[in-house]
């Protein structure tokens, strides 16, 4: 059974259109995030957190949902579970933002690296969601596409933390260090969120 049969069989087509209202919003967040490591603008990290939080919402609508609507235990896990790990996606985005914010620190090379690897991935992730109902090959290639950014990542990562760890001013380095991680951290859930849709296209083709 398709998944589209899930969707076309149902008058209620809520919890797919949540999903991907959420992945769009993941996808505005990790711009804005970019946005503002190369402009510094303050308002930026303040509208990542506005997305955060209407992320937050969508989990709630998602939840409703998934209960108002017939589908196997099985789907309404797996459903609940793509909503969740984007939201934790989104979360890492907004504590990325939150800390620049906070440390006052000034954007590096690697952090521009990065933010362009979590825009590509939050990109394959809402073209995957998109993609789901009715075009499953498209769905897997997008989400092999945003599992890849974890790998990018580890690899900016790992000489991030060398070329900082290199240097002298020892608060300096764990600030922006904590920016890393949470940079790294969302790269780790992009993987989950395409692991978890590659799941769910195998389940129902």
């Amino acid at each position: 059974m398709w998944l589209a049969d899930l969707f076309k069989g149902s008058a209620d087509r809520r919890f797919f259109d949540i999903l991907l209202r959420h992945a769009a919003l993941l996808a505005s967040a990790t711009q804005t995030l970019r946005a503002y490591v190369e402009s510094g603008e303050s308002d930026l990290a303040d509208a990542v957190a506005n997305l955060e939080k209407q992320g937050d919402q969508l989990i709630q609508e998602l939840i409703a949902a998934i209960r108002d609507t017939f589908v196997t235990p099985l789907d309404r896990q797996d459903l609940y579970n793509l909503g969740e790990t984007i939201d934790d996606m989104l979360d890492y985005v907004n504590s990325a933002a939150s800390e620049i914010k906070l440390f006052c620190v000034a954007a590096t090379p690697a952090m521009r690296a990065m933010c362009d690897v979590l825009v590509e991935a939050a990109r394959c992730i809402e073209a995957a969601v998109k993609a789901l109902p009715d075009k499953p090959a498209e769905a897997y290639a997008s989400a092999r596409a945003a599992a890849d950014a974890e790998n990018r990542m580890e690899d900016l990562y790992r000489s991030a933390l060398a070329e900082l760890f290199s240097g002298d001013d020892l608060k300096e380095m764990l600030k922006i260090r904590e920016i890393y991680r949470h940079l790294s951290n969302s790269a780790d859930r992009a993987e989950a969120v395409g692991k978890l849709i590659g799941k769910i296209v195998v389940k129902t083709s």
